[in-house]
């Protein structure tokens, strides 16, 4: 009987330990979050003008680049030469998107389900963007997802959000989100945290301060304490633009339940709340109504709602906003372009 039960003992001992590390270091903190902009030698030299007038500004959730499946339904573990192909045409079509700083998430820094890929100085480096913030949100030595065959697993895991910029970024901070309080302990302890990730952007003599974020997509109370989060900080530190996907519905959204995966916004109050922050929204519920599914960003190949969002200053004016066509991720890119002073040209050049 003893024997059994030091048995017993050792088994609960081994996975106890075997759960401490894979999930180490357990919960990142804002303390142990890193705050460097990295200086990127690009394989192109950057022409910019020395008095822009306009600034574009781009958000895409890439799902590490996995595509279809990158949430786990029918996830398969891919080579490595899947992912550096599709690095390359994330470049390329960010190269050709001409946006001058580019918000991404769910983006890999040194995982092995992407083959431990920097995937933002990758992209960087390939299309043009000198200036990098990473944004460390999920980090662990492994990750039991999905959860069968093992050879399927996520395995080893830093990634997060990421702004690439043509322009000199400071000010660097990622505010790390609490995890949902519905899920269990054990859960949380792989989860992700979602986040704000702020800079500043230096363009010449004009500053403007930029929050990308990933928020909260299955736990709708903790997304609209997010959104009240986000709302305090836009207030406290005057940001003038907000950028991510923030796995909510426009108002005006004619469907709120029964999607594909069975995700459910009903009584989801984050537009609302996001609304009254005092931000404009680059495509206003009122235009989004009027044919929503010109503006839906996800899923990217068969796209039944709208995700992500840039909101900005009310005093900045907004030239035009779009969601442009991708096949590399879950969702499609949102790009707006807003200008920021008055244009500047030669009379007598006409």
């Amino acid at each position: 009987m003893k024997m059994f039960l030091w048995i017993i003992l050792a088994v609960i001992g081994v996975l106890v330990a075997l759960a401490s590390w894979t999930s180490y270091p357990w919960s990142l903190s804002d303390k142990n979050a890193r705050f460097e902009v990295i200086n990127i030698e690009t394989d192109d030299m950057i022409d910019l003008p020395e008095h822009p007038s306009v600034i574009k500004i781009l958000t895409f959730n890439i799902g590490f680049l996995y595509g279809k499946g990158s949430e786990g339904t029918g996830y398969e573990f891919r080579d490595k030469e899947y992912y550096v192909k599709s690095l390359d045409k994330l470049s390329d079509e960010i190269k050709n998107w001409q946006s001058d700083v580019v918000c991404l998430q769910e983006i890999d820094f040194d995982s092995a389900r992407s083959h431990y890929i920097n995937q933002a100085r990758y992209i960087a480096k390939k299309a043009g963007y000198p200036y990098v913030a990473e944004g460390v949100s999920w980090n662990a030595n492994y990750i039991p997802f999905p959860y069968w065959p093992l050879k399927n697993n996520f395995g080893r895991m830093n990634s997060g959000g990421a702004i690439l910029s043509k322009y000199p970024l400071t000010d660097h901070e990622v505010t790390l989100l609490a995890k949902p309080e519905s899920q269990p302990w054990w859960y949380n302890l792989f989860y992700l945290h979602r986040y704000f990730q702020k800079v500043t952007i230096n363009i010449g003599e004009k500053k403007f301060k930029l929050v990308n974020l990933h928020l909260e997509a299955f736990d709708k109370v903790n997304r609209q304490d997010q959104v009240k989060k986000l709302a305090d900080k836009i207030k406290a530190e005057d940001i003038d633009f907000v950028a991510g996907d923030f796995n909510m519905l426009p108002a005006s959204a004619s469907k709120r339940s029964k999607f594909y995966n069975d995700d459910n916004y009903e009584n989801d109050l984050s537009y609302e709340l996001m609304m009254k922050v005092g931000l404009s929204e680059v495509i206003p519920d009122e235009i989004y109504a009027k044919d929503e599914a010109f503006y839906f960003t996800f899923p990217a190949w068969e796209p039944d709602r709208r995700l992500d969002y840039i909101f900005y200053k009310s005093g900045l004016k907004m030239m035009k906003a779009e969601v442009l066509p991708s096949a590399l991720s879950d969702h499609l890119p949102l790009r707006a372009s807003f200008q920021i002073d008055s244009p500047r040209f030669n009379p007598y050049s006409l």
